[in-house]
C-alpha cells in the first residue's frame, strides 16, 4: 500500500543531516535511525517523537502482508 507524505513531513525529511538514514514509511510516518541508534517518527505534523518498542519491532517484521 502507498502512503503520501504531508508537505510538513517532508520538509522536515529534507532538512535532516546527511547521517539520519530513513528505515521506513510504514502507515504514513516514516521512522528514521538517528547516528546514536535511537529510532524516531516523524508524524504527519512534522515533528518528530521518539518510536515505540512496538514500532521498532514492526520496521524489522512483515506484519499483515
Amino acid at each position: 500500500m502507498n502512503m503520501l507524505l504531508t508537505a510538513r513531513q517532508l520538509d522536515r525529511l529534507r532538512g535532516l543531516p546527511p547521517d539520519h538514514n530513513i528505515l521506513t514509511a510504514r502507515d504514513g510516518s516514516p521512522i528514521l535511525e538517528r547516528p546514536d541508534g535511537r529510532l524516531f517518527r516523524v508524524q504527519p505534523n512534522g515533528n518528530l517523537v521518539p518510536a515505540t518498542a512496538v514500532e521498532r519491532v514492526r520496521s524489522y517484521l512483515c506484519i499483515g502482508e
